[in-house]
């Protein structure tokens, strides 16, 4: 009923993610200096400012629109259907916020492939929720159409950059994903499930998240991309072992129900 709606607006997801430099990849055979001395035109560092410019204007209006459709499904799931979004989400602006420090097209580009690769994943999942909760893309095109046009009208080229780059904005993102999985994790705990494993990984993740802050601070690339990944297997580890505790909780919720009855 909803799927061409849907594949629409899963399309202008998609479209913030645009191949930003095709004559940059182009000219990797870059041209010799006299002398022997070669250059290479495509890490130059005035088109390498574009670029993380650029990135910075797709990241800022990517989470905007990533907001109004996570507030969308918010509101008609009842807050239910949202928290596979912001896990996306968080991943995608863990991604983004290597850029600003990165040296490289090919690192940047690296980055972007990965933003696209979740604007994907959000696409697809929004879809989902769009159909188990009956809701409709004009709805939450309006939501993230108007998050997104309140950004444009407020934010220029400067303040796109020093926005990703800012200490501020990382700080939010590691604070808010620290709330949501404090959150579960009482959730889980008040109905009485052992969720020592999964605190144990959510230290982890904070540890993380300094380690990250550190390496963003002294531009140390090559740490950076390694926390990057570290950061993002602990965060698909702490998913997974939520997944199980949840399995568990229904199951034990199920069990008591049929005891009761008998």
């Amino acid at each position: 009923m909803y799927r061409p709606e849907i594949i629409s607006f899963c399309f202008c997801l998609l479209c913030l993610i645009p191949v930003i430099a095709p004559d940059a990849s182009a000219s990797a055979d870059s041209p010799s200096l006299p002398g022997g001395q070669n250059i290479i035109i495509q890490d130059n560092a005035e088109l390498l400012s574009s670029l993380k410019t650029h990135a910075a204007y797709i990241s800022k209006t990517q989470e905007a629109r990533m907001d109004g459709v996570i507030q969308y499904i918010d509101r008609i799931s009842g807050g239910m259907g949202s928290a596979r979004l912001y896990q996306i989400q968080e991943d995608y602006l863990i991604a983004a916020l290597s850029i600003p420090v990165l040296s490289t097209i090919n690192e940047i580009n690296t980055a972007r492939e990965e933003m696209r690769h979740q604007s994907i994943l959000f696409a697809d999942e929004t879809n989902a929720k769009l159909v188990m909760f009956n809701g409709t893309t004009d709805e939450m095109r309006a939501n993230a159409n108007a998050n997104t046009l309140n950004i444009e009208r407020t934010f220029n080229g400067i303040m796109y950059s020093s926005w990703l780059a800012s200490d501020t904005t990382r700080l939010t993102l590691f604070n808010r994903s620290n709330e949501r999985r404090t959150a579960t994790l009482n959730m889980l705990s008040s109905q009485g499930l052992d969720v020592s494993e999964a605190q144990d990984l959510s230290d982890k993740i904070d540890a993380q998240h300094a380690e990250l802050e550190d390496a963003l601070l002294q531009n140390r690339d090559e740490a950076l991309l390694s926390i990057t990944s570290g950061l993002k297997n602990l965060n698909q580890q702490f998913r997974n072992n939520i997944e199980v505790y949840q399995t568990n909780a229904q199951i034990q919720m199920k069990t008591t129900e049929i005891m009761s009855m008998n």
